[in-house]
């Protein structure tokens, strides 16, 4: 958790595959089909409450966007980007991308650096395959919800002391639509910049003061950064204890 937050470009997820094969010998296809386990168990999980808490504010959402459609800013650029040759351009050079991308993959599919890959993915595959859904998943669900819940109920606390004037659908949106950003491999250095855009994007964009969303946004962030340094550190010295 520590790392994750600290290490730019998602690099951090990389700590958990090299702690598991350090401490407990754990071949690099199991690590790695666990973190794909994981992340897509939490982008179904985050894309299933956004899509709940969108249905709840719809009305809102849809009012506020028809407000930045009519807009003058946003009629403009419209107007720009279809009179312009740009999207034209973009769309033939994916086009061009993925046929040069396609070729070289066909060409180089008999080397021995795609075979290892083929290899590797269906290793990966295997391990996915084998998860046996018993009372020890269970209580890893149980116990990951749990975890959710207490961060939610915190975070909520905090932006409630902070005395941001949302409603908790509006928050639960802000936190969801930056938590569905960080799936993007962008983060930067300890995240700062890279996890406030997006909470400081979903709180203006439902006309919260933009003061308050940022201010909001670092705060918050700086809390999460201070709680997983305390956690690391907790956790490197039961580490150094382990090892002794």
């Amino acid at each position: 958790m520590f790392f994750a937050n600290i290490l730019p470009m998602r690099a951090g997820e990389l700590s958990y595959m090299y702690l598991l094969k350090k401490e407990a010998n754990t071949p690099g296809t199991k690590s790695f089909a666990s973190l794909v386990a994981g992340a897509i168990a939490d982008a179904v999980l985050l894309f299933v409450g956004m899509l709940v808490v969108a249905w709840y504010l719809r009305f809102e959402l849809a009012a506020r966007s028809m407000e930045l459609l009519v807009s003058d800013f946003v009629t403009s650029w419209i107007h720009k980007l279809a009179s312009s040759k740009l999207l034209i351009v973009i769309f033939f050079l994916v086009i061009i991308i993925g046929i040069v991308l396609i070729r070289y993959v066909l060409k180089n599919r008999k080397l021995k650096t795609f075979g290892i890959i083929k290899t590797k993915v269906i290793e990966i595959f295997r391990e996915l395959g084998s998860v046996r859904f018993d009372l020890r998943l269970l209580a890893i669900i149980l116990s990951s919800i749990l975890i959710v819940t207490l961060r939610f109920s915190t975070q909520w606390y905090l932006v409630r002391s902070m005395g941001l004037s949302i409603n908790i659908w509006q928050f639960s949106f802000a936190i969801l639509f930056g938590v569905l950003f960080s799936l993007v491999p962008i983060h930067g250095p300890a995240g700062f910049g890279t996890v406030e855009a997006p909470w400081v994007l979903a709180l203006v964009y439902l006309n919260v003061p933009e003061k308050d969303a940022i201010t909001s946004g670092f705060s918050l962030h700086i809390i999460v950064i201070l709680f997983c340094s305390i956690l690391g550190l907790f956790g490197a010295i039961g580490l150094k204890k382990i090892r002794r």
